[in-house]
């Protein structure tokens, strides 16, 4: 139809055409495909129609992308837009925030934080390039987080080890860690006596 308007316009009387015969399946996929190269479809409707070239037609994203003359990697970035949540969706969809902001806040998958940084992008007219770095600066401190987080149990863990063990040899045991597989072993004696005690156990085991 675009071609016949194109056609229209420039005053050509004649055009080729090619008539084909298709099952209904096969014309609804082929209405999708060229409804998806449209120009003025915004991302989150392009993204819907990939998903539904997928879904409905079991196109797998390499057949899409050839159809459609696009790279692999577009189809797919384009189909993550649909990860985030519906209201910055909705942002993207009306233009108040850009594909570049979209892609930038798939990072966060803190639903509310997702949509809070949406509004500050609105609010503070942040570009790009701003709201990549609060989302990275955001990453590094989550990851610090739960760094801590491992850190404060494998204290415990290795705390109960080093009480299990002072139950066995009845001295103070000390675990010195290297890091997660490596490390050594402190037991304390107070006398002669007590050391050849605690090598007497430790003949015992095995």
């Amino acid at each position: 139809e675009r071609r016949w308007r194109a056609a229209k316009l420039a005053g050509v009387r004649e055009v080729p055409v090619v008539i084909r015969e298709y099952g209904k399946q096969q014309a609804m996929e082929i209405a999708l495909i060229e409804n998806v190269q449209r120009e003025d479809l915004n991302p989150i409707e392009e993204a819907v129609a990939y998903q539904r070239l997928i879904q409905e037609f079991h196109l797998k994203q390499e057949e899409i992308a050839e159809r459609v003359c696009k790279n692999r990697s577009t189809i797919t970035n384009s189909m993550r837009l649909l990860n985030l949540v519906p209201e910055v969706q909705q942002m993207l969809v009306e233009g108040l925030i850009s594909s570049g902001h979209a892609r930038a806040l798939l990072a966060v998958s803190d639903e509310k934080l997702q949509l809070e940084l949406a509004d500050k992008i609105l609010k503070e007219h942040l570009s790009v390039r701003e709201i990549e770095k609060i989302v990275k600066t955001l990453g590094k401190v989550k990851k610090k987080k739960e760094k801590e987080k491992e850190d404060e149990a494998l204290e415990l863990i290795f705390k109960n080890l080093e009480d299990r063990m002072k139950t066995v040899v009845g001295t103070k045991v000390n675990i010195n860690r290297k890091d997660r597989s490596k490390g050594k072993i402190e037991i304390e004696y107070y006398s002669e006596s007590e050391l050849e005690r605690i090598v007497e156990l430790i003949e015992t085991i095995g």
